[in-house]
């Protein structure tokens, strides 16, 4: 806490103290104090979030938001982050902090957030009701559809379209390159493993790059899980060496969040593709660098490291569609 907030903080929650005539007032005029504080201390910031959209697929109203970075023109990457179960396109963007809509206003890209269906909204990821059967919301015509209207509407390079997600986001990212390979030049999915009849179904295509992201203390998708389900079948997929062939640790450059992270890279794989994981020691079921939603409980430490969003924006630069 800064200065000026504590020093706000302690006069006015003394002053409120002093006023009151039980325990139970002079608790609720400290947490008044604190917002007085923030309020008196920082200033109003705007919350300039994407362009919502909407269209109809399917007969099903659907919606996603879209923020175009850069100024029109053509030639522009496309990067669709989806959010994980019960969340939401405006709940992903501010997770990551806003940071891929930085870097498309720096880098000039087009940034989608698409929003799943369901209360909780889920993704049809292959996992359990979110699985293959008959009357799971086609997500991944969906998401093509998206793609389809970006690419015609916004300049997108259509050998420059890329995927990340959040845990159920993840494993829907993993989904649509495998069903969809002419679409995806690259995928990223954090927290989130593949589901085990996407794994069958797609143990052979074209080779499509992977960074993936996982905490080893995750307590909703467990690494063991992840690797099994995810790097382990995709660094066969993409034809790669079956033990890594380096490892990379980066600096932990806030030794307070309890994680270090090591970047393990399997390598050489078949041409167009390349497998990288972030092993985050420590980590918890979370984005890295990231904000955590408002009630975050019981899913681990959250690494402040490095930002995701920048790491899978990197590697998605470097892996256009051949």
């Amino acid at each position: 806490m800064n200065s000026c907030v504590s020093r706000v903080l302690v006069d006015r929650a003394q002053s409120y103290r002093r006023a009151a005539r039980g325990k139970r007032f002079a608790n609720f005029a400290v947490v008044v104090a604190l917002g007085f504080a923030l309020v008196a201390c920082r200033p109003f910031q705007r919350w300039d979030a994407a362009a919502e959209r909407d269209m109809t697929f399917g007969g099903v109203h659907r919606s996603y938001r879209v923020h175009v970075g850069g100024g029109a023109r053509a030639g522009r990457p496309l990067v669709l982050v989806l959010h994980g179960m019960g969340g939401s396109s405006e709940a992903i963007e501010r997770r990551t902090s806003r940071s891929f809509d930085r870097l498309a206003d720096r880098d000039g890209a087009v940034i989608v957030y698409p929003d799943a269906l369901g209360a909780p909204s889920r993704w049809s990821d292959g996992w359990g009701e979110g699985g293959l059967a008959a009357g799971v919301p086609d997500d991944v015509g969906f998401l093509a559809a998206i793609i389809e209207r970006l690419v015609r509407d916004e300049g997108v390079d259509p050998k420059r379209v890329f995927v990340t997600g959040f845990s159920n986001g993840a494993s829907m990212a993993y989904r649509l390159a495998c069903d969809r390979p002419n679409l995806i030049a690259a995928i990223a999915p954090v927290s989130g493993g593949m589901a085990l009849d996407i794994m069958r179904r797609c143990a052979a295509g074209r080779p499509i790059p992977l960074l993936a992201m996982h905490g080893t203390e995750d307590p909703m998708v467990p690494l063991d899980r992840e690797l099994r389900a995810g790097v382990a079948a995709w660094v066969r997929r993409d034809g790669c060496n079956d033990a890594p062939t380096s490892v990379t640790p980066l600096p932990d450059a806030d030794p307070g969040d309890g994680t270090r992270t090591r970047i393990e890279r399997y390598a050489p794989c078949a041409a167009g593709g390349e497998v990288s994981f972030y092993r985050i020691e420590g980590g918890g079921h979370a984005w890295p660098g990231g904000t955590p939603p408002f009630g975050f409980r019981n899913r681990g430490r959250s690494p402040r490291d490095f930002d995701a969003a920048d790491a899978v924006w990197a590697f998605f630069l470097q892996h256009p569609m051949p």
